[in-house]
């Protein structure tokens, strides 16, 4: 009998042991949702390619609670029943832990809800409306749009002496609507006016009435600048015909303007228009010379632009949080992103304080000069509209 139970216990450790280390390798599965095809392509994809350099990191430091990493990614098209599809499909047949997905508000409002209803935490790498949180229980590895709208406001009137601006705003979509209020806002803080402010649709081609406008009240000369709350596809274009309509004013923008679209299709239009970012590529911070180099070594190229950074820290957040409460368990995972505190990313240092999951960072103001992206400062505005001036 002493035989048969020493037999039996050191199978059962044996078939702990096996199941414990069967555990330890399986994967940890993260859903990544992007909108790969579309408009907002030329900033998704780059967050992606973040995403995908930090978990092959991450999984060559031995991954995660000795768990590699699976990413299980899809292209949504830019469509909203995609999108559903895709995030209903993430979570209940693969049973992903995680999401992470779009750099564009109105994609995180359709996805990050869903992820809430079935408890499944979501990080958005680059949609900046502040109110995300309160409305999709998403949270942001990068600023809100009132801190973007703030810095450049601020650099406007304090740097550049501009005070008095129209404002174009695209009624299409969320983020400009949201960015544009905060502007406004910002603007009259630091002194400014709003001139007037005139509208769009981001399927539109044809600016030219809202260019001739815009020229009219430059050669009366009631307005020094023009604020256009464009996306990724459409601000090289309405550069474009903003300087062939004859308009010379500066014209500033947001972080939809951090596309290479913005110089391919602007061409020499799009130079001295000036836009806030997340970050500036050109830092030499060694750990955003590394990330520049390891991007090109993975994908061939250099870093698009800020969104791949964005992206690399969102999932390097995400592992953290899983490190700090020890699973991959969907309901745990906001314990330990609550925890984030002094987070180092390439996009610069992440804390959630108490009680917000939007992190407050420094924005960067960049020129085009040359055709190339420069920083010409690194602002932490010294005001913040209010989040809630925005719908």
């Amino acid at each position: 009998m002493r035989k048969f139970g020493l037999v039996f216990v050191t199978c059962f450790l044996f078939a702990f042991l096996l199941s414990a280390l069967a555990y330890a390798q399986e994967p940890i599965k993260i859903g990544v949702v992007m909108g790969l095809t579309g408009p907002w392509a030329s900033i998704d994809t780059p967050a992606l390619n973040g995403v995908k350099l930090a978990a092959e990191e991450i999984n060559k430091q031995g991954g995660v609670l000795g768990r590699p990493i699976e990413l299980k990614v899809v292209d949504t098209k830019a469509d909203e029943g995609e999108t559903v599809a895709a995030v209903i499909r993430l979570i209940e047949n693969e049973k992903v832990s995680a999401l992470i997905g779009y750099c564009d508000t109105h994609w995180v409002n359709i996805a990050a809800p869903l992820a809430r209803e079935y408890g499944v935490p979501f990080i958005t790498p680059g949609a900046t409306h502040p109110r995300i949180p309160e409305r999709t229980g998403a949270w942001l590895a990068c600023f809100g749009d009132n801190a973007q709208a703030a810095a450049i406001a601020e650099y406007a009137v304090e740097d550049l002496g501009l005070k008095r601006g129209a404002i174009w705003v695209d009624t299409a979509v969320d983020f400009s609507v949201a960015v544009c209020a905060y502007f406004a806002d910002a603007l009259k803080n630091y002194g400014g006016e709003v001139v007037y402010e005139d509208y769009f649709e981001t399927s539109w081609t044809d600016f030219s009435g809202m260019v001739a406008r815009l020229k009219e009240y430059q050669d009366r000369g009631e307005v020094d600048f023009v604020y256009v709350g464009a996306i990724p596809s459409n601000c090289g274009l309405i550069a474009k015909q903003i300087r062939e309509g004859g308009v010379t004013i500066p014209i500033l923008g947001e972080d939809g303007f951090d596309t290479p679209l913005l110089v391919e299709t602007g061409g020499e239009y799009a130079e001295g228009v000036i836009f806030a970012t997340h970050m500036s590529l050109e830092d030499p911070d060694p750990m955003i010379q590394e990330f520049k180099k390891n991007y090109e070594a993975m994908f061939g190229n250099p870093p698009e632009n800020a969104f791949a950074a964005l992206g690399y820290d969102a999932m390097k957040v995400l592992a953290k949080a899983i490190e700090i409460v020890g699973t991959d368990d969907p309901a745990k995972i906001p314990e330990g992103l609550a925890q984030i505190k002094g987070f180092k990313g390439v996009s610069g240092v992440i804390s959630y304080e108490e009680g917000s999951q939007v992190p407050n960072k420094s924005v960067a103001v960049i020129e085009v000069q040359n055709g190339k992206f420069v920083t010409v400062k690194q602002v932490t505005p010294k005001y913040l509209p209010d989040p809630k001036i925005a719908k």
